[in-house]
Order: structure tokens, then C-alpha cells, then sequence
């Protein structure tokens, strides 16, 4: 493998969210073929007192009917100097096969940028293809 590129996918699960108190349920990945991912919620403005945080879900079911919360799969929440800055959950080995992305929204505002997916490992990894959420993707190497 002479890239990192060629060891995971990357999906844009969730656009930016304009300021509000709402819960994000972001689009599921498809974790067949995949041994782990890492959901990265960009932040944008936090309002003092917010209580934002971001947890995985995960179901069998291709329409999230049956997506749940995964046992300590949340983070805390961000201070609220954390403006501009990022959350990172890593889930490995996910019991199901669709696992999704939430940002948790409470009390006061916050902006989020967007939430990206970024699946890695696995025993079979599946043909590398660009997501649709993807525009481009370069592997420059060294002269």
C-alpha cells in the first residue's frame, strides 16, 4: 500500500447546520467491509451554556428504523470556547451494520460545518471508489 488513501473511504455524512438546539442525525454508513470509523463534527459558533456533543448509532436496517445509541460511544460535551474546533468519535467494530452519526444540540445555539465519515481497516476492504459526497481526491507523491 504505498498511500494512506487506499486503506479507508471518506463520506461527508451530514452539510452544515445553522445555529439551533436540535439534535443532527447524519446519513449511516455501511460499515460491510470495514473494521472501524471515525465521525469528525466540525464546529462552528458555540453560544455560552450550549451542550454539544457527538454519539454513534447503530442498526441493521438500511432505513435507520432500528439505528441505537452504541454504549459509550458519545463525547463530552464542548466547552464553550470550543468554537472553530472539532469532535472526534471513533467506533471500532460496530455489533451492526449501519452506524450513523449525532450531534446532540441542547440548552443554547451551536453551527456545525458539516461531519465527515472516515471508515478504515478491515479484513476485505472494499473496492476503493470515491463517495458521491466526494469531489476529488489526489495522491501527490514525492520527487
Amino acid at each position: 500500500m504505498p498511500n494512506l488513501s487506499n486503506a479507508f473511504n471518506l463520506v461527508r455524512v451530514s452539510n452544515a447546520v445553522a445555529a439551533g438546539v436540535t439534535a443532527i442525525n447524519c446519513t449511516h454508513v455501511d460499515m460491510e467491509g470495514w473494521d472501524g470509523v471515525v465521525f469528525i463534527c466540525l464546529l462552528n459558533a458555540l453560544t455560552a451554556t450550549q451542550q454539544t456533543n457527538l454519539a454513534a448509532q447503530n442498526g441493521s436496517q438500511s432505513n435507520d428504523s432500528d439505528q441505537a445509541l452504541i454504549t459509550g460511544a458519545q463525547t463530552p460535551n464542548a466547552a464553550d470556547a470550543d468554537s472553530n474546533k472539532a469532535l472526534v468519535l471513533d467506533v471500532y467494530r460496530p455489533q451492526k451494520r449501519y452506524v450513523r452519526a449525532v450531534v446532540n444540540r441542547g440548552t443554547a445555539n451551536a453551527v456545525i460545518d458539516g461531519v465527515i465519515a472516515l471508515q478504515y481497516q478491515g479484513d476485505k476492504l472494499p473496492t476503493k471508489t470515491l463517495d458521491a459526497t466526494i469531489s476529488q481526491l489526489l495522491v501527490a507523491l514525492g520527487v
